[in-house]
């Protein structure tokens, strides 16, 4: 029989119309949590669901012990629902789990690799659910967005994955507008571990035009190299506009007669005005994204939070506690309550 995890285990669960399989993925979850450790919670997330589902994750919270419910003001998206989610864990160890396909049986593994010292630990789902198209096309971004930004993406990441305290406490500190799921970890330059899994559904693939939009976020959030580029081939175009005027200049002078130079005026402006516009889109893309980052206001809005009856496994147990101070007991220090973690 496997020895219990002394590690308190936080699972966060982004709930967005969920409602036919929430009732049994939460008992699963807590079930598998209970045999694993006896400290654990279950963070459920609510990511402006319908209203079926919104239903659900009250009796959850009803039916349940240990299990916290956080309600977003409208639906932001499932990267800003997780970090949300994220904040608010208490948790040693946090588990990041998608209500759809991932299976709490495998708890216990991510759990164990984080017991033995992961810092970060990462479901993969290799080939499942993705086509040869769209696995080259990951490929061939993750190549590239290794050289402009040197994250290492792991190849076939789902969203499962588990961050111990150090981990999660660095990606806290992180509050930029601009939140991609697939980052979380590889930003932090921790000690990463894949761990492969089967997911319990088919995987919800995005449109093309969405992931497209992803990998273009990615890379002008974390990498200034498209802006870098696009002032190499300015410099290059430049250096080329130069050459052509040096070369108007000596045609002048060795040719007895010169064509009329409509052409050479005519791609020359046609250059130069592709250089201009694909310098303005770059410089766009960087300014609605410096938009989005100087804006003073909160990432996320919680409109409600809830708990069931009991919050954690033992209600003995507290995060703090205050020992009472003797008065005529020498300090060093104003005197005062002290706390330690019980």
């Amino acid at each position: 029989m496997t020895t219990p995890s002394t590690s308190f285990v936080s699972v966060v669960a982004v709930v967005a119309d969920d409602a036919p399989r929430l009732a049994a993925f939460a008992a699963d979850t807590l079930r598998v949590l209970a045999a694993t450790t006896p400290d654990h919670e279950l963070i459920l997330v609510d990511d402006g669901a319908d209203r079926a589902t919104a239903a659900a994750c009250d009796r959850v919270v009803a039916e349940h012990e240990c299990v916290r419910l956080i309600r977003l003001s409208r639906r932001f998206g499932t990267d800003v629902a997780v970090t949300a989610g994220l904040d608010s864990a208490i948790g040693d160890l946090t588990i990041v789990m998608a209500v759809a396909s991932d299976p709490p049986a495998r708890i216990p593994d991510f759990v164990a690799l984080g017991d033995r010292g992961a810092d970060v630990v990462i479901g993969t789902t290799g080939r499942r659910g993705r086509s040869w198209l769209r696995r080259a096309a990951w490929q061939a971004f993750h190549r590239v967005f290794r050289r402009m930004s040197g994250f290492r993406l792991v190849p076939g990441a789902a969203t499962m994955r588990l961050f111990n305290r150090r981990a999660l406490n660095a990606l806290t500190r992180i509050r930029q507008k601009t939140v991609h799921l697939r980052l979380l970890g590889c930003s932090v330059g921790f000690r990463t571990v894949p761990l492969d899994y089967e997911p319990t559904a088919p995987l919800r693939v995005a449109p093309w035009l969405a992931t497209a939009g992803e990998a273009v976020s990615m890379i002008v959030t974390h990498s200034p190299a498209p802006l870098r580029m696009v002032s190499y081939l300015g410099g290059f175009a430049s250096l080329l506009n130069v050459a052509c005027m040096a070369w108007v200049v000596a045609a002048n002078v060795w040719k007895d007669r010169v064509v009329e130079g409509w052409t050479t005026l005519s791609l020359q402006l046609a250059i130069m005005f592709f250089f201009l516009f694909t310098t303005l889109i770059v410089i766009a893309e960087y300014l609605a994204h410096a938009f989005e980052e100087v804006k003073d206001c909160p990432l996320y809005h919680v409109a409600e939070e809830r708990a069931g009856s009991t919050a954690v496994s033992d209600a003995r147990k507290r995060n703090v506690s205050v020992i009472a101070v003797d008065p005529l007991e020498e300090h060093d220090e104003p005197r005062g309550p002290r706390r330690h973690a019980a």
